[in-house]
């Protein structure tokens, strides 16, 4: 099936009895209506066709892609199980993935969930997770699955706002909201297996003080390597990660122009190919860093792909260009070097020895109350005789720290509300 054929049929809605996935985005609160579930007979269908992403638009909002419910789920006990993919990397989204099945398929020794092989995404190679997505898909009266992607414009933001929500926050209120999906859809659940992000006693508490007292909590370290349904979730959310990169589309104008033309020497291709190399996404991969490299831009930074709170960012942008050496061992000078413009517009990139990108004020400094009770009005010289006037200027002192507190918190009076 050609990759367009598979376009056309992501965005088609059918109303057969394989049932309709929705993607509902956080911020623009639009919905896209996708196939899905494709059919599990149809051995042909390619394994890079994975419904849980949108290939014909970009991803600049988080979403949550759904498939159909499985009939047994709402008749019978269900265990769910919680795992993520791509909490390290600098490029692309966090993908958090449910898998949820009935109590009596998941402890049958023979012929349920153990035998499909199922375990730690990370650990296997992408043509047997590719496989195993497909055995995700085998079961539509038995097993049930969802992701939530969120984007990486979603979590810098979220990162790098006044009052900073860092991503272990971020992390939990995907998961809740991937449990609470699926209660509200009136599955069963009695026990959830979750692959603990910090403190597992911390983590554990959060979550069972959120949902019905009758569910029981099993949060673990590697938990996708001890529990057949955690590792099914681990696959749903590594093989839509990775199939979102592989497909990603840039919202920026000019960044898809990836495939060569017909009449393209060798050496185009070559440049294509290595110039649009994103690497594994990880800070320490050199292919990464390069990418990161090529597509930095002075004014706007990166492209949306790039998460801007992480600290390989921070450093990369802060940098300084390295100054280039002309034959005779000197300091290259500008007309030496050349002027090179962005990827996206007419900037000039910055010349050596100059920052790489304009100085920029992070706002990922969480703010505490203690900054204002710790700073003391300034000492004012005055006369014991004059010992009022030393009382008005300790005031003003105090008022100033006082407003700029409110300023940097947000807050207004009463009265202004």
């Amino acid at each position: 099936m050609s990759r367009k054929r598979a376009r056309t049929e992501l965005v088609a809605s059918r109303s057969s009895d394989s049932g309709i996935a929705s993607l509902s985005h956080s911020q623009s609160d639009s919905l896209l209506t996708l196939d899905s579930q494709p059919d599990p007979s149809s051995s042909s269908a390619p394994a890079s066709h994975v419904p849980s992403i949108s290939y014909d638009r970009p991803q600049l909002d988080t979403y949550t892609w759904r498939s159909s419910l499985p009939k047994r789920c709402k008749e019978e006990p269900c265990v769910l199980g919680v795992d993520e993919a791509g909490r390290g990397p600098v490029l692309g989204p966090l993908v958090y993935g449910i898998a949820y099945c009935p109590l009596a398929f998941h402890d049958l020794q023979h012929g349920g969930l153990k035998d499909v092989g199922f375990a730690d995404s990370k650990a296997l190679t992408a043509e047997r997770r590719d496989a195993l997505l497909n055995s995700l898909q085998a079961f539509p009266d038995t097993l049930g699955w969802a992701v939530r992607s969120m984007s990486p414009q979603d979590i810098s933001s979220g990162m790098l706002r006044r009052r900073p929500v860092n991503l272990n926050a971020q992390s939990l209120a995907a998961t809740m909201e991937l449990i609470q999906g699926t209660l509200d859809a009136g599955v069963n659940v009695v026990h959830v297996y979750v692959d603990t992000v910090g403190d597992p006693k911390s983590y554990q508490r959060q979550l069972s003080s959120a949902f019905p007292k009758h569910i029981q909590w099993t949060v673990t370290s590697k938990a996708d390597a001890l529990f057949e349904i955690v590792g099914a979730a681990s696959i749903a959310a590594k093989v839509t990660r990775d199939a979102a990169l592989d497909a990603w589309l840039y919202a920026e104008k000019g960044m898809n122009v990836r495939e060569p033309s017909r009449q393209a020497t060798e050496s185009r291709e070559k440049y294509l190919r290595d110039h649009w190399e994103t690497g594994s996404g990880y800070p320490g991969d050199p292919k990464t860093v390069a990418f990161l490299n090529r597509t930095m831009d002075p004014v706007f930074g990166y492209p949306g792909i790039v998460r801007f709170s992480w600290a390989t960012v921070k450093t990369l942008m802060e940098d300084r260009v390295p100054l280039k050496r002309n034959r005779n061992g000197e300091a290259a000078t500008n007309s030496d070097t050349g002027r090179e413009r962005s990827w996206d517009t007419c900037t000039i990139r910055p010349a050596a020895g100059c920052r790489r990108a304009y100085t920029i004020k992070w706002n990922d400094e969480p703010l505490t109350i203690n900054k204002f009770f710790s700073a003391k009005p300034k000492a004012v010289a005055v006369s014991g005789a004059s010992r009022a006037a030393q009382n008005i200027a300790a005031g003003d002192e105090a008022d100033k720290a006082r407003s700029k507190l409110a300023r940097e918190l947000g807050l207004q009076s009463v009265g202004g509300l």
